[in-house]
């Protein structure tokens, strides 16, 4: 029995190696599996990555652009402003001629209807004056 024995113990070994190795290789197969699904992951999430930074950076061109936008707005604005300024105190002098010709407007019709007062005396005194005259001349033979 010793050779029964052996080739029983034998096969016990061999089976408990198949069984060992089936176990190993189980778990070895489930780590594979997870590895590559863990690789397939890591590359989708490099690809998301990508497409992100792709986006971020067409959003950096974008905020650049309308930053060149806004500096050529406050330019134009700042030019505006100059102008408007300008304008404004063109304005403010033309107010003040304005005024000005008004205040000598004011003072020649003041003085013309002080001329026109003294034009009617004169009248008045030319008709008085003539009308003296005519008296004197039929009163003179």
């Amino acid at each position: 029995m010793e050779r029964a024995e052996r080739a029983v113990a034998a096969l016990v070994v061999l089976v408990l190696l198949v069984a060992g190795a089936w176990l190993l290789a189980g778990p070895a197969r489930e780590t594979h599996d997870d590895i590559a699904a863990q690789r397939r992951l890591v590359a989708a999430q490099l690809t998301t990555l990508q497409q992100a930074l792709q986006v971020q950076h067409e959003q950096l061109a974008i905020a650049r652009e309308q930053l060149q936008v806004s500096q050529q707005t406050q330019s134009l604005v700042r030019e505006s402003l100059g102008a408007t300024q300008d304008l404004r105190q063109l304005a403010q002098q033309l107010l003040t001629a304005a005024r000005s010709t008004d205040a000598k407007a004011a003072d020649l019709t003041a003085l013309s209807r002080q001329l026109l007062a003294v034009a009617a005396t004169i009248q008045r005194l030319a008709v008085a004056t003539e009308q003296h005259a005519a008296n004197l001349d039929r009163k003179v033979p």
